[in-house]
């Protein structure tokens, strides 16, 4: 269980009603398509029902309060035949990302990563970029909802990849002391995931085919129904 640095009393609505919309685009045809990867954007949304006149249907209405992006590398020479290519020419920290388990000189993934995964035969997801508004940050949402995300894109997947880069920085400079907690922060949420720490240049990887990931998720599941229950009773004090 995730231990939150805020009370839920402190949460601006109920997490029971957050909801996650996904959106991918490409084009139509063959000129600027990047057949190697699917980008997909994953806003998070806070749901709640709007003040009516007495008598009026109920409204819901929607505000988004975050964002995951995630790309789906396909290892399938029948979409590309360089998929790291086509990750490079897209965007440079993805490609970085991506060549700790790609192999350049031989194509497909490196040995390390095969003795490492279940299976090598599928495609490889990246959880790049997860943002939440500051007022929903310190109750434990970045990991449940990073989970969700990765169940709902893993489908067929040999690993899921991510990195622990603070991504939210102001713009002076921090000390290294600093950085270095902050990597460590993030590393400890993305282990309640189910990311492992590998060894050489592999990162954090996630094999969605074990029974660990599947269970970290059910606990997050679990997390959220405990945060929604203490917020809820916050209300009645």
């Amino acid at each position: 269980m995730i231990s939150p640095k805020r009370s839920a009393g402190q949460l601006p609505g109920d997490p029971r009603r957050l909801n996650l919309e996904y959106r991918t685009w490409h084009f139509v045809g063959s000129e600027g398509d990047e057949n190697g990867f699917d980008e997909w954007e994953v806003s998070v949304r806070s749901s709640r029902y709007q003040d009516r006149p007495k008598g009026a249907a109920a409204k819901t209405v929607q505000h988004e309060i975050g964002s995951m992006r995630l790309f789906r590398l396909r290892m399938d020479e029948r979409f590309s035949p360089f998929p790291f290519s086509d990750a490079e020419a897209h965007d440079t920290e993805l490609s970085n990302l991506v060549l700790g388990v790609y192999d350049l000189g031989r194509g497909g993934y490196r040995q390390e990563f095969r003795d490492t995964m279940t299976t090598c035969d599928g495609d490889l997801l990246v959880l790049f970029d997860v943002r939440l508004d500051p007022a929903w940050r310190g109750f434990g949402l970045g990991p449940v909802l990073a989970a969700e995300a990765v169940w709902t894109l893993a489908d067929g997947c040999s690993a899921v990849i991510t990195h622990t880069h603070p991504t939210e920085f102001p713009d002076r400079p921090r000390p290294e002391a600093e950085y270095r907690r902050a990597v460590e922060r993030i590393a400890v949420l993305w282990e309640s995931v189910g990311f492992r720490r590998r060894a050489g240049p592999l990162g954090h990887l996630l094999d969605p085919r074990t029974d660990e990931a599947r269970d970290l998720r059910n606990e997050r599941r679990r997390d959220l129904d405990a945060l929604a229950g203490a917020w809820r009773a916050s209300l009645r004090r």
